[in-house]
């Protein structure tokens, strides 16, 4: 993996940001290209970009920041930002908010590194076996980046060109024809990609983690385009699993660990290292912004947090207290190496710092106030990233994602098959799962969407859930206790994008 790292880090350290931008050099000569190695390090921006995703301030925040499962409040002098999460929190965002713009350069800036590598590869006449298998390698990352659009996004423009003319300012397309142009790349994609499972695809777009994808796609076409294609999700979920290449880690912290390259289960990884990604950029930050500016001293980290994002306090309380995942949370007491107890250090100076699990307010939440994200190895973290790598999807959601889609196919009532899934995730969480298992008649949509919240808390994933079990809009949780419209369910074109193209249309309710 350290391997994989550096040589991303030393072809992946700018990010083509401008949709026309001038190639100065267009000389691709025969000589180059030849090999694995040459292909993958001319490939390494595109994968450089894909860490932009982990993003709080992003793609990472969007997707979590407004859901049942974590709110940032404001803190004292801390985290008002104009408003911009509160009203994250309480689905009053506009299309101004700069979050918003971050997330969608994430889709196009990676997009856009995979149209220049294509463009560059592409004038070469002879090809070799490595490069055209790394050419559709990237278009199965930019389709990954659309998906990631339509979801967010909606209707937005696909660009699959690098060699645009000046003035290019291409206009929506329909939510339809962006899943039709993602799903067509991954589908294209399979027949070439590797299907190795070892440190040579570690962190790849492989063909396990494209039928990953496209199983997310399918689960989600009906909210995307009107038309259900759960059989099509199915199949997808099959060739992983009867793959027999992939397993549930015994352990489940296991696969947020440091050096959790080892997982059996995590499927579609972006990978991390405290010493060689250290562009802004491309950090996984997320011990900065949960943990208590003091919290460096419980896991020897090199700078202490920002005391930011903490789990939402209803979500928190749906576990059970028997629930391992619960763990993925900090709250009471917190404690330096040494044992001795921390303390806060802003408007509650002296006093011992304990997380609780409720908030004041999200307009004056105090130091110590919800419950933090440590479901990531922050241990030793230095250089304002970690080391984890980061699970895009991992085999338990494979399993989550078939049950699902068997008991939407039997009119949202639990099979025999869908419950032996999902058990077989949930008694991991367990001690003693005796009592803790569900049946055909406990197993139920409202329980799988609670279940797929525990398992894949700060993961990313809570949004796109709620809004497949049409519960974002009209769900309840702390600071949200009424109905949205609909349209809430994607996010406005950001207002700076808008004002840069004029062929641009605004979603519906913005």
């Amino acid at each position: 993996m350290k391997k994989l790292i550096i040589l991303f880090a030393l072809f992946g350290l700018w990010s083509c940001t401008n949709l026309d931008e001038e190639v100065y050099d267009t000389i691709v000569t025969e000589e180059f290209y030849q090999t694995d190695k040459q292909v993958l390090a001319a490939a390494g921006p595109a994968y450089n970009e894909l860490r932009r995703f982990v993003q709080v301030y992003g793609t990472w925040g969007v997707n979590s920041l407004c859901t049942d499962e974590a709110v940032l409040p404001t803190r004292g002098i801390h985290w008002d930002n104009g408003g911009m999460y509160r009203r994250m929190a309480l689905h009053t965002w506009t299309s101004e908010m700069d979050l918003f713009n971050s997330a969608w350069r994430s889709v196009y800036n990676t997009a856009s590194n995979c149209n220049r590598i294509l463009y560059q590869f592409d004038l070469i006449e002879n090809k070799s076996d490595a490069l055209i298998s790394i050419m559709d390698e990237l278009r199965a990352i930019r389709a990954f980046a659309y998906f990631m659009g339509l979801d967010q996004f909606g209707n937005i423009p696909i660009v699959d060109q690098f060699d645009v003319p000046e003035g290019y300012a291409p206009a929506n397309n329909t939510r339809q024809e962006v899943f039709d142009f993602a799903k067509t790349d991954l589908e294209n994609s399979l027949d070439v990609l590797s299907k190795k499972t070892d440190m040579t695809s570690y962190g790849r777009m492989h063909y396990y983690a494209a039928q990953a994808i496209l199983a997310k796609l399918y689960l989600n076409a009906e909210v995307y385009t009107g038309t259900s294609m759960l059989d099509e999700c199915i199949s997808a979920c099959d060739a992983i699993i009867s793959s027999d290449n992939y397993s549930l880690a015994s352990e489940y912290f296991s696969n947020f660990a440091i050096e959790n390259q080892g997982s059996p289960e995590n499927i579609f990884v972006i990978p991390f290292d405290d010493v060689y990604t250290t562009s802004w950029d491309y950090m996984n930050q997320f011990q900065y912004w949960t943990l208590h500016f003091n919290s460096n001293k419980t896991f020897n980290m090199e700078a202490g947090g920002w005391n930011g994002f903490c789990a939402m306090p209803s979500f928190y309380r749906s576990y059970d207290e028997t629930d391992v995942r619960r763990n993925a949370w900090l709250v009471g007491p917190q404690y330096a190496l040494t044992g001795e107890q921390l303390v806060c250090n802003q408007e509650l100076a002296g006093k011992p710092l304990s997380f609780s699990i409720d908030l004041t307010s999200l307009e004056g939440s105090f130091e110590d106030e919800g419950a933090r994200l440590a479901k990531y190895d922050y241990t030793g973290a230095k250089n304002y990233t970690v080391s984890c790598d980061y699970a895009v999807i991992r085999y338990a959601d494979v399993l989550l994602m078939k049950a699902e889609a068997l008991m939407r196919k039997n009119g949202g009532n639990a099979t025999a098959e869908a419950v032996e899934l999902v058990n077989e995730v949930r008694s991991r969480a367990f001690d003693d799962p005796s009592g803790k298992l569900y049946t055909t008649a406990t197993l139920t949509m409202d329980a799988l969407l609670a279940e797929r919240g525990w398992e894949f808390a700060g993961e990313g994933w809570r949004r796109n859930d709620q809004v497949r079990f049409d519960k974002f809009t009209k769900g309840r949780w702390t600071f949200k206790d009424s109905d949205d419209p609909d349209t809430r369910n994607i996010f406005p074109i950001p207002q700076s994008q808008m004002n840069a193209n004029p062929n641009l249309t605004q979603n519906a309710g913005y």
